[in-house]
């Protein structure tokens, strides 16, 4: 969507306006974005081991040359791009004079080859680009994700059917076996967590063969899952029950459901940080004493990591200050939860998309609000309807319609 060309200006300008002649980056994702290159040194993440410098007048990719085809040298080249070997980098600040742009990221080694008076520090400014979608990685996203939901639903409906008796490991296979079939799939975007009754309780659960549970019908099960394709990187979760769920299990679920919606019908000025709106998808379980302890969004690369800053929703910390106000353009994840120890878990994750609004606030200033990229339907069967407002009615109702 963006040549490299033109990338490499904008970082020179974002660098002169913070009064630096030099930025390092070693962020694999940053390159990566900058360079219009992808590779396959990190698993799940289409990055590459590398470094590079930028000045107003020179560009150097410090990464082992002879991984490098002719195309992606040719690429390099009309950059005015030189190649050093991977290790050089360390030598190669050394020379660098004036002041120098640091991001957060950087290394030790780097930071003390550098004098700290040269020292800039601070987000990278090449987070606060790649952040902001241009329209063909936004469309690109959109189209994997149609695909990406159609493998999710064929496993889900293959799960509910099927008469094998399955681990959380076969799941999690059989999951990813779906997505391989899928048009640009290159690989999934993180370890598959398939969670069956109290394993969903744990956030960051990874089955691991000989350990896990056998997935119980009888018992909630949650899929966590995503992939990476050449025109998008996806992450969905979705909570189904296959048998006859408790009145508990749905009144838990039903308050994430609103939370989740709460959260995607948000309207807000450009600009707002995303810790300004966390607590809309809390609040539904917050009113019944229910909380979770994660973050409620992330941001999500393009065919890149599927964690990305700096745009986020959660509550503050340390780190907030660093935080980028929401923009047209973003990709987020919208992900309220709940997790009952030794019981159940409950996580509906979608990607959505900030987008202008059609009226709301002036033509020159239009407020935001989000738009679902994620394509894969709810499980009904969890809903307490008597719970929700019919604007959340409404809104559930719309998605399944876009969905189809």
């Amino acid at each position: 969507g963006e040549s490299a060309s033109s990338k490499l200006e904008t970082l020179r300008k974002k660098i002169k306006e913070k009064q630096c002649s030099a930025i390092v980056l070693s962020a694999l994702d940053d390159i990566a974005w900058l360079y219009n290159l992808r590779g396959s040194d990190v698993n799940y993440n289409p990055v590459f081991y590398s470094f590079a410098i930028i000045t107003p007048n020179s560009s150097t990719l410090f990464v082992d040359e002879t991984r490098l085809g002719e195309e992606v040298r040719s690429s390099l080249t009309e950059t005015s791009t030189k190649i050093q070997p991977y290790d050089a980098v360390y030598s190669s600040v050394k020379e660098l004079t004036d002041r120098v742009f640091l991001p957060l990221s950087t290394n030790a080694a780097i930071a003390q080859a550098i004098p700290a008076e040269q020292w800039c520090v601070g987000m990278s400014p090449v987070q606060e680009l790649k952040a902001i979608k241009n329209e063909v990685e936004l469309q690109g996203m959109r189209d994997c994700h149609v695909r990406d939901g159609a493998a999710l639903c064929e496993y889900l409906h293959w799960l509910e059917t099927t008469d094998r008796e399955l681990d959380e490991v076969d799941g999690a296979d059989q999951a990813e076996l779906f997505r391989s079939k899928q048009d640009l799939y290159v690989s999934l975007s993180f370890d598959t967590i398939s969670s069956s009754g109290p394993n969903g309780a744990v956030i960051h659960y990874k089955p691991e063969k000989g350990s896990c549970r056998k997935i119980d019908k009888s018992m909630v099960y949650l899929c966590d899952s995503g992939a990476q394709y050449k025109d998008g990187t996806t992450d969905v979760t979705r909570t189904v029950h296959m048998g006859t769920p408790t009145q508990q299990q749905r009144m838990c679920f039903t308050r994430v459901l609103q939370g989740h919606i709460d959260l995607a019908m948000a309207v807000f000025p450009a600009g707002t940080k995303g810790t300004c709106l966390d607590c809309l998808a809390r609040r539904p379980l917050w009113n019944c004493g229910l909380n979770y302890q994660h973050g409620t969004g992330h941001g999500v690369g393009s065919f890149l990591n599927v964690h990305e800053g700096p745009c986020r929703i959660a509550a503050g910390n340390r780190m907030s200050k660093y935080e980028m106000g929401l923009q047209k353009g973003m990709i987020l994840s919208d992900e309220p939860g709940y997790y009952e120890a030794g019981e159940f878990g409950i996580r509906i994750e979608s990607l959505v998309e900030v987008v202008e609004t059609e009226d709301i606030g002036p033509p020159d200033g239009r407020f935001l609000t989000f738009r679902p990229v994620t394509m894969a339907p709810i499980d009904l069967r969890l809903v307490d309807r008597e719970l929700m407002s019919g604007d959340q009615v409404a809104w559930l109702n719309g998605y399944h319609a876009t969905v189809r």
